[in-house]
């Protein structure tokens, strides 16, 4: 834990327990909710789709990591206006999908949270995909924005019901941008500690960039491909050996030239190849995971094109970095997307 600092440059005191709000609590949230209890934090949940069911029973946890576990929030409020008022808040914790561009924007959505008489209030985007900081730091220029990659394989299956079928948990945390002040840095460990303390794993980086793009050459290739497929990733490998394998390693690629173009380091072929080497498995074991978009899909909700995919390929298109099978992979999951809004399926 980090020794204390004034109130009106970074987190409250460590001797105080925590005051936490969780936006978006599907199966992710719902994860890190239980966590940060353990560690001694009171936490506020924003559930919208799943209120009523987490309101009434609260949460049901089956986990490898954790056995099963029956918890409820401090406080279950349908959105961030709700927020009870005598409550300041040391973390915002957004687990929500991301939208960029969208309206109301993240940003608006939760900012009855982040009080000016309260500047220490650290925001965690914990989200998938890239160039999605830059909103809300410029919502919130006075306040810790930190970005979170998240390694959590758990599923919501039914509202309040979480299954989470392995030991993997890693929330990789930075400053936004890395070269922030030292007491936002002091707030990403603090969060760190955290997540370490309620029995999850966590580690501070200096440049969470390289972590994030590190991630992308997964989620760019799996996530449109269980969306379009319905197929989990380890499935899609046996459905079409060769070819499944030459598509998916060709899209990591993609990403691996367009992050060298750019000079985002440590994103290698060398790292596709690790991360391909965990899919390869799944496929092998018959143990596939649904990807986050294929959770979307099959319970037609909204899922993360722009950030995941649409962001990417602008940037190759700008920087002329070819991306054909990326570009063709955005173009198919926006019709998925829009499909999925017009008709629900």
């Amino acid at each position: 834990m980090v020794s204390e600092v004034p109130q009106t440059n970074g987190p409250g005191p460590a001797s105080q327990p925590p005051n936490v709000l969780v936006f978006g609590v599907g199966s992710i949230g719902a994860v890190y909710l239980y966590q940060l209890q353990k560690a001694g934090c009171k936490v506020t949940a924003v559930c919208r789709s799943n209120y009523t069911a987490v309101k009434e029973s609260g949460f049901t946890l089956h986990s490898v990591r954790f056995g099963t576990q029956k918890y409820k929030p401090d406080h279950v409020i349908r959105s961030v206006a709700e927020c009870p008022k005598d409550v300041d808040y040391d973390f915002v914790v957004v687990c929500s999908k991301s939208f960029p561009g969208s309206r109301p924007s993240l940003a608006d959505m939760i900012r009855p949270a982040i009080r000016e008489t309260h500047p220490h209030t650290a925001i965690l985007l914990a989200q998938n995909g890239i160039e999605i900081e830059q909103e809300v730091a410029d919502a919130f220029p006075q306040n810790p924005i930190l970005s979170g990659v998240v390694y959590l394989p758990a599923v919501q299956t039914d509202q309040g019901s979480i299954e989470y079928p392995e030991m993997m948990n890693l929330l990789e945390i930075g400053t936004y941008p890395s070269n922030a002040p030292a007491w936002h840095k002091e707030a990403a460990q603090r969060m760190a500690d955290l997540m370490t303390q309620g029995g999850g794993g966590a580690e501070v980086l200096d440049d969470i960039q390289v972590a994030r793009w590190s991630k992308l050459i997964m989620n760019a290739a799996w996530n449109p491909i269980g969306a379009l497929t319905l197929t989990t990733d380890g499935d899609f490998l046996n459905t079409s050996d060769p070819y499944a394998y030459e598509l998916s390693w060709a899209v990591m690629m993609e990403i691996v030239d367009l992050a060298t173009k750019l000079g985002i380091p440590g994103v290698t072929r060398q790292v596709a190849e690790t991360r391909f080497a965990v899919t390869k498995e799944r496929a092998e074991t018959g143990n596939g995971r649904q990807t986050s978009m294929l959770q979307d899909v099959l319970q037609a909700r909204p899922f993360e094109v722009e950030a995941v995919l649409g962001n990417p390929v602008r940037l190759g298109r700008k920087h002329n970095v070819p991306m054909p099978r990326l570009d063709s992979l955005y173009a198919l999951a926006k019709a998925r997307a829009w499909s999925l809004e017009r008709y629900g399926k």
